[in-house]
């Protein structure tokens, strides 16, 4: 398989997996759930299995000093736009409403990109991010325009998870340390975020909603789902350009709109076929080598801020 199917797949493998993710988290959130619970048990198993395996696979959990930044800052901004925002908007609104907002991340990652080089996004890289953005917009548009005004707010405040997406998009292709494998940034970034998560899950105001146990099988996919999801985008951060990586946001917005019609009963639509061919479209056309920004490989050596 060569360098460009590679991206291609492996952007297809995590934009589906995160996008999943969203939809076992959005069922256990309408079971009820509490967020902060749902939060330390999915990053925190997850980080946990892979830790466990990358220690005795021989391998290091990345626990050093040219890299706990990297981690506490890439946890950081992970916590803020899953677990906090992420969670707390996706219980007030429907899930395919949610990946509405999720599209705009390669938007964001173009123009933060743009504005820190201080030059305009290579041609091939804004046109596949264009193509894709226009497929996503022709399901989702007519199901935000469904969204109530007692919503509204939290659409609003949705805008900030794609900001926070991008940022942490940048911020890792950038930043990624030398000699820093991808299984061991999963492992050391959710670890990371899970001890981040635990002052948050023992401030909790309220006893944390339904009891877990009858939500094993939920929790159980939900770490699944996140240990592979991780990984496949650790990997398609390490060799792709944050544009290019950024476009598993259109994976997750049909993802979520699929989930919703198979677990939900909502429509797909007429619309959501061509929207489809239009975002594999994008990708590819995004992924081509011309396309693609310069690998985070090749920036661990960018001095950190």
């Amino acid at each position: 398989m060569n360098a460009t199917a590679q991206r291609i797949a492996l952007t297809l493998a995590a934009g589906g997996l995160i996008g999943s993710g969203f939809v076992v988290a959005k069922l256990l959130l309408d079971a009820g759930a509490d967020p902060a619970t749902i939060a330390l048990v999915q990053v925190g198993g997850a980080g946990l299995f892979l830790g466990t395996a990358l220690k005795l696979g021989g391998g290091a959990l990345p626990f050093r000093r040219d890299t706990w930044r990297y981690l506490l800052v890439s946890a950081l901004i992970g916590i803020a736009a899953g677990p906090l925002l992420g969670q707390w908007v996706l219980a007030r609104i429907p899930a395919g409403i949610f990946t509405v907002v999720v599209t705009l991340s390669p938007m964001f990652t173009t123009l933060i990109n743009a504005g820190l080089d201080r030059r305009l996004p290579a041609p091939m890289t804004a046109l596949g991010i264009g193509i894709g953005l226009a497929g996503v917009l022709l399901v989702l548009v007519p199901r935000a325009q469904t969204v109530g005004s007692e919503q509204g707010l939290a659409l609003a405040l949705a805008l900030g998870v794609p900001v926070l997406l991008a940022a942490g998009n940048v911020y890792r292709s950038r930043r990624w340390p030398d000699r820093l494998p991808a299984p061991a940034a999963a492992a050391g970034t959710l670890l990371s975020q899970g001890l981040l998560l635990v002052p948050l899950f023992f401030a909790r105001t309220t006893a944390g909603g339904a009891e877990l146990l009858p939500l094993w099988p939920l929790l159980a996919a939900l770490v699944t789902i996140t240990v592979a999801g991780t990984l496949a985008a650790s990997t398609l951060q390490r060799t792709a350009g944050a544009a290019a990586f950024s476009q598993i946001g259109y994976v997750i917005a049909l993802t979520g709109v699929a989930a919703s019609a198979l677990i939900f009963g909502d429509a797909l639509g007429a619309l959501f076929w061509p929207a489809l061919v239009l975002v594999f479209a994008g990708i590819a056309i995004g992924n081509q080598p011309s396309a693609s920004a310069t690998p985070a490989a090749t920036l661990g050596a960018t001095p950190a801020r």
